[in-house]
């Protein structure tokens, strides 16, 4: 196959490299209701106000979290401690009760932690789309540096349709320039 009809390496964003927080969020926030594709920041730091300059919504993860925990993870701990001790392995000492719910508080808020903190961290890997074993932001030039000083913009396609030559027109027009624009392949 020639050069001339080699099909291109398929895209997986349009990446901007920009030197501060305050031009990144800015961007987002230009380029949000243009309908151009899926928006992501990379940055060093946690960046007040990217959730919305990207519009998302806010995640409920807390109630996620209280669901595993609270919910499922004590009552999974306080029934089992009920069951062992007041029906499969009845061993009375003293004169104590067979259901005495005081001695099941430790292991019950215990397991619901656990189960709270897998609950969070299962949510976060299926949020983050994740195992992903070379992520392609990885091929964006210079990306090392998101790690130390620099703030990544992506626009990623949401659809079949894709037009990089609008978002890199529509970055072009950005007050705040970026410091590199880039097409990243996949």
């Amino acid at each position: 196959m020639s050069a001339k009809h080699a099909s291109p390496a398929p895209l997986y964003a349009v990446s901007a490299e920009f030197a501060s927080p305050e031009a990144v969020l800015a961007a987002a926030r230009a380029l949000r209701g243009q309908n151009l594709g899926r928006l992501d920041i990379h940055s060093p730091v946690p960046l007040d106000g990217a959730i919305e300059a990207l519009g998302l919504a806010p995640r409920a993860i807390p109630q996620m979290m209280a669901v595993g925990a609270c919910i499922v993870g004590f009552a999974a701990m306080m029934g089992l401690c009920i069951y062992a001790t007041a029906y499969d392995y009845v061993f009375n000492i003293g004169g104590r009760p067979l259901i005495s719910w005081p001695a099941f508080m430790v292991p019950s808020v215990s397991f619901a932690t656990l189960l709270g903190a897998a609950a969070v961290f299962l949510n976060m890997t299926f949020l983050n789309r994740l195992p992903l074993l070379n992520h392609p932001a990885f091929n964006i030039p210079n990306f090392e540096r998101a790690t130390q000083d620099r703030f990544f913009l992506t626009v990623e396609p949401r659809h079949d349709v894709f037009d990089p030559v609008a978002v890199e027109r529509a970055l072009a027009r950005l007050a705040l320039r970026a410091v590199a624009v880039h097409r990243v392949p996949r």
